[in-house]
This record gives structure tokens, C-alpha cells and sequence, in this order.
């Protein structure tokens, strides 16, 4: 472990972070001018990847404060630092919001004329709407997630119970609005609720790896009790994701419904079939079988890998949510693979990750004294643990 307080430990990864944002964000404003359409969808996937991460680190957060569980005390200021960003990631939202019509169908006139169905959906699906419940959600998420990292303890719980149910609601509009709205004619009312359950995994699995990584330079290990507990808190966390999302695509495809199992029949045919099969296997079966492993659980390096497979599966699901709708209407952008939707995840990741950083600087938590004295006034606080398995 490395000495020194948490601003001086960090220094020099918030340089690096900062390089490496500064670079990559050139490198997609470069792109931006190049290929604009080719961008703004870049921008999309990007923005949806890190704001789950952030929004699955609040709803942790709220969690944690619901039920004062063990298992949050040694990594709650990471959850805090990964919630503070949600502020960001509103900011984020500016560039798509100047680029809609360069991503979603609903913007052309003749598109959404051309089916009964979607001029049905006309006034629900139109740029003024879409902004204006995507700013109130981003905002009210915003405030509340402020508020949560900055009242009094005993305020807390109340507003983590009414911050879940603000995030809640916002996510189940915010995922029709911003993803499935990709192909105005699918629709299911579980979309935002399979979102959520993924939000939640990816971020309790960032902070994971944000902890063993913090382990060899500025506090201690997560103890290997508190890690068994965490491990558990993720094995639960992707087998409601599991569990959602083939429920949700079970019951699309039982209905037999067109509009609906159209967006499955996509994502089942060439690259995105072996997509679909590796999600499955990589995102659930292999980070549920090692997860019932105590010598995995009680490792938080070896837990820190398999938060970090949970966490580059988040990343290839929002692809397998975007990516296949490119090019499904005639104004739309090229379909495929483009170096953006490379460059553009890795720098709003730069930034994200620089951000995170900048704000463990001024936690002094983050000191091994005051690690061991929160544990200690923590303990006596009343509160279930996690059942060991």
C-alpha cells in the first residue's frame, strides 16, 4: 500500500486520466467533423454505457442506505464518487440531443407517416417531448444523486428510498425514449426494468474493480468477509438480469407479435446471433458459476476479474441494443461497425474514470486510519448481512 493521502496517491493516475481523455476526445471531435452521422450514433452507445454504470452505482448507493448492509460500509465512498457523476453524464446528453435527427427514425416526417402504428406513436416520439422527459429525468436524477452524497446520515434513507423510485420511473420512459424508440414500432412495457437490473450490475462491478485497484495504492483490501458479501451482492445482481431479460424476450416471443419479435429475430441472425450466445454464456453463466466459488468471492482481486467480464459484457450489450437498428430507414445512418463507436466509449470512459478519481481526492475515507474507525462506528449500527453461500 502506498503512503501519502489520497490526493497525493492519486495524482498521477488523474494525470494519466486526463491525458488520455484530452487525446481520445480529439480524436472523436475529429471524428465528428469527418462523419457526423457516424458520430452522433457513436455518441448514443457511448452515452448509454456510462450512464448506466453511474446510474447502477447510485441505485447501489440507495440500496446500501435502505438496508445498511455490512457488505456496502468498505466501498460506499466509491459508490458515492461513481454516483456524483451523474451530473456528467446529464452534461453528456447535450451532443445527442443536438444530433437527433442523424439517429432516430421518428425525426423523419415520411418515415413515420409511412405505417399506421407509428403515426400513432407521432406524438409521443417528437423532439420536444423526447427533450423535455429526458431533462427531467437527467435532472431530478442529477439532484437527487447530489443530495444522497452530501445530507446527513440520518436523512438518507428517505431520500435513497424516494431516489430508487425517481430512478425507476425515469428509467422506464428513458429506455423506450432512448433506445427503443431506435425502431418506433417495438414496444414492451419491461424494457426500462431489464435496463435497471443490467444498470445495477455494471455498476456495483466498476466499483469492484475501482476498489482492488485502489487496494494496492491508497487504502487497504476490501477484507475478505466484506468481499465474500460483495461477490454475493453481484451473483444476485446478474442473475436478475438473467432473469429479466429472458422473461422479457420469453414473453415477446410467446405473443408472437411482429413489431415486437422483429427486434429479437434481428439480433438472431449472422454476428449478432453469436452476440446474443455470448451474452448468455459471458454475462451470465460464467459470472454465476465462478460467483459460487468462496475462493473467487473471498479474493477481491479474483472478484475484481470477474466484475470486470460483467462489466465488458454491460458494454457489449448496449452494442447488441444499437447497433443492430442502424440503417432501418431511409435516412438513417450506414449500418455496421464504425472506429467511432470504438473511440467515442473509450473517451467518455476516459472521462468518467478521471472524474471518479478527482473525487475520491477528497475522501478521507480513503485513509486506512479512517477505514478501520468507519468499520468500528459502523458496527454497531443495526442491519442484515448478506447470507454467505
Amino acid at each position: 500500500m502506498s503512503g501519502g493521502t489520497p490526493a497525493r496517491v492519486l495524482r498521477g493516475p488523474l494525470r494519466a486520466g486526463l491525458v488520455a481523455a484530452a487525446v481520445l476526445a480529439i480524436a472523436t471531435a475529429v471524428g465528428a467533423v469527418l462523419a457526423p452521422s457516424a458520430f452522433f450514433n457513436a455518441w448514443l452507445m457511448a452515452w448509454l454505457l456510462w450512464l448506466g454504470v453511474a446510474l447502477g452505482g447510485l441505485a447501489i448507493l440507495c440500496v446500501h442506505h435502505l438496508v445498511h448492509g455490512r457488505w456496502g460500509r468498505s466501498v460506499r465512498p466509491l459508490l458515492e464518487a461513481v454516483a456524483r457523476t451523474t451530473p456528467l453524464l446529464a452534461v453528456a446528453f447535450v451532443p445527442l440531443a443536438l444530433g437527433l435527427a442523424h439517429v432516430y427514425p421518428w425525426t423523419d416526417d415520411a418515415f413515420m407517416a409511412s405505417d399506421p402504428l407509428r403515426v400513432h406513436k407521432a406524438a409521443y416520439l417528437a423532439a420536444t417531448p423526447f427533450l423535455l422527459r429526458s431533462a427531467a429525468a437527467l435532472v431530478l436524477w442529477s439532484v437527487l444523486a447530489w443530495l444522497l452524497t452530501r445530507d446527513p446520515s440520518r436523512l438518507r434513507p428517505g431520500l435513497a428510498a424516494a431516489t430508487l423510485i425517481a430512478y425507476f420511473l425515469g428509467i422506464t420512459t428513458g429506455g423506450v425514449d432512448w433506445v427503443l424508440s431506435l425502431e418506433p414500432s417495438m414496444s414492451t412495457s419491461a424494457f426500462g426494468l431489464a435496463l435497471a437490473t443490467g444498470h445495477g450490475a455494471a455498476g456495483l462491478a466498476f466499483v469492484l474493480v475501482l476498489a482492488a485497484w485502489l487496494g494496492r495504492r491508497a487504502r487497504p483490501p476490501v477484507e475478505a468477509d466484506r468481499a465474500h458479501d460483495l461477490g454475493n451482492v453481484l451473483l444476485a445482481a446478474v442473475m436478475l438480469w438473467a432473469y429479466i431479460a429472458f422473461t422479457q424476450m420469453l414473453l415477446v416471443w410467446a405473443a408472437d407479435i411482429p413489431r415486437q419479435s422483429g427486434w429479437y429475430l434481428e439480433r438472431s441472425e449472422g454476428l449478432w446471433n453469436g452476440v446474443s450466445w455470448a451474452l448468455i454464456a459471458l454475462h451470465f453463466a460464467a459470472p454465476f458459476l465462478l460467483l459460487l466459488f468462496r475462493v473467487v468471492k473471498r479474493r477481491p482481486a479474483r472478484l475484481a476479474g470477474v466484475a470486470a467480464l460483467v462489466l465488458v459484457l454491460h458494454a457489449v450489450e448496449v452494442a447488441w441494443f444499437v447497433l443492430p437498428s442502424r440503417g432501418r430507414w431511409a435516412g438513417g445512418p450506414a449500418p455496421g461497425f464504425t472506429w467511432l463507436d470504438a473511440v467515442a466509449p473509450l473517451a467518455l470512459g476516459a472521462v468518467f474514470v478521471t472524474a471518479v478519481l478527482a473525487s475520491l481526492r477528497r475522501a478521507p475515507e480513503l485513509l486506512p486510519r479512517t477505514v478501520v474507525a468507519a468499520e468500528l462506528d459502523a458496527a454497531s449500527l443495526p442491519g442484515p448481512e448478506v447470507t454467505r453461500g
